[in-house]
């Protein structure tokens, strides 16, 4: 009995282990599966939203026919706007609201609406009012906030240090999708709000908890608006 009892504890050593290893070198592996399981769910709601808005009609009269690229890009703008302000009026906090892409950090996921623990558990976050700051949502014009753990929860933004100046982001919109690119980094107190303080651009915030295992400080990432374009075939 002895003897059988020294193996299961010999056992649970090396799972306990195992498991803090894994965490330190990957990330945490149990709320990773129920972060998983939630991220399929969001991705079928998203791919209805998807088809819904690649049916409506797109509001070519408001394209107009542009003399030049910078009309162009102004009527474009004009509709991306329109287009952001019509979906913002459908939301709800924990709905998803789109996909981040990421190619430097091989990171493609929903993202949510609101960033309260609940939500974050399911992925990347868009603050929302209900998060207790607000952004706008791609296409307006304003500052976009995203936040997204990085130890658990499949730890979205466990890699946000290595991205650099000049890499790109893409929020893939119902609506639209929105290309985005690095300009500045910083690291700030966990309760800073300045980083989404108004800005003569659109731009994009990326926000996680700094250093890894702590919650005192986070790492911020700021990246700008270069390229939109609508979605006109059903996904």
């Amino acid at each position: 009995m002895v003897r059988k009892l020294g193996f299961v504890l010999v056992g649970l050593g090396v799972l306990m282990v195992a498991w803090v290893g894994v965490t330190i070198w990957w990330g945490d592996p149990i709320t990773s599966l129920y972060t998983a399981y939630e991220q399929r769910g969001l991705a079928h709601k998203l791919d209805a939203l998807d088809r819904q808005w690649a049916a409506k009609p797109l509001p070519t009269a408001a394209l107009g026919r542009p003399r030049d690229v910078a009309n162009e890009a102004a009527s474009l703008a004009t509709v991306m706007g329109r287009r952001a302000s019509v979906f913002e009026r459908t939301l709800k906090d924990g709905s998803p609201i789109g996909r981040i892409v990421v190619p430097r950090l091989h990171l493609r996921m929903v993202v949510l609406e609101g960033t309260t623990e609940g939500d974050l558990q399911k992925g990347p976050g868009h603050y929302d009012a209900a998060s207790g700051q607000s952004t706008g949502l791609p296409g307006m014009g304003e500052v976009i906030g995203v936040a997204g753990h990085r130890t658990t929860f499949l730890h979205p933004f466990r890699h946000i240090d290595d991205l650099r100046s000049g890499d790109n982001v893409y929020l893939e919109m119902p609506y639209g999708t929105f290309r985005y690119t690095v300009y500045y980094h910083k690291v700030v107190a966990s309760n800073d709000w300045s980083i989404l303080r108004p800005r003569p651009f659109e731009s994009l915030i990326l926000s996680a908890c700094h250093p890894l295992y702590s919650a005192s400080h986070r790492w911020v990432v700021f990246a700008r608006l270069v390229g939109e374009s609508l979605h006109v075939q059903p996904v």
